[in-house]
């Protein structure tokens, strides 16, 4: 399930956030939050798995009818393709009339997704 970002959440947030490569120093993961924080259309949504634990985060920018995808980080325990189509099918939920577009990072994810869909309709 996705929870917006609050204040509460810093330290999850963080954490997850830390998995990225690009941001393996505390500084730079500070100044990212700070980026999602600077402007209303940049949100920060933490993931919980299926077992109720803290296991993703996705940062959004929303740009007209499109959702872009800037990070999509999972848990080294819970990557898997599957885990990731859900936390998607649950940002889509969210943003029904928005088109998810990744970003360079994660575009063969959110293909994969993608193409998920395509085959249960």
């Amino acid at each position: 399930m996705l929870y917006q970002y609050r204040k509460d959440y810093e330290k999850i947030a963080m954490g997850l956030f830390s998995l990225v490569s690009e941001l393996q120093n505390m500084d730079l993961v500070t100044q990212e939050m700070n980026w999602y924080d600077d402007q209303d259309n940049r949100m920060i949504y933490l993931w919980r798995d299926q077992n109720d634990n803290w296991s993703g985060l996705v940062g959004i920018e929303l740009r007209g009818r499109q959702l872009l995808i800037h990070q999509l980080v999972l848990t080294p325990q819970s990557v898997d393709q599957r885990n990731y189509n859900q936390l998607l099918n649950e940002l889509q939920a969210l943003y029904p009339k928005y088109t998810i577009i990744g970003g360079f990072d994660n575009k063969t994810i959110c293909a994969k997704w993608e193409q998920s869909k395509n085959h249960a309709r």
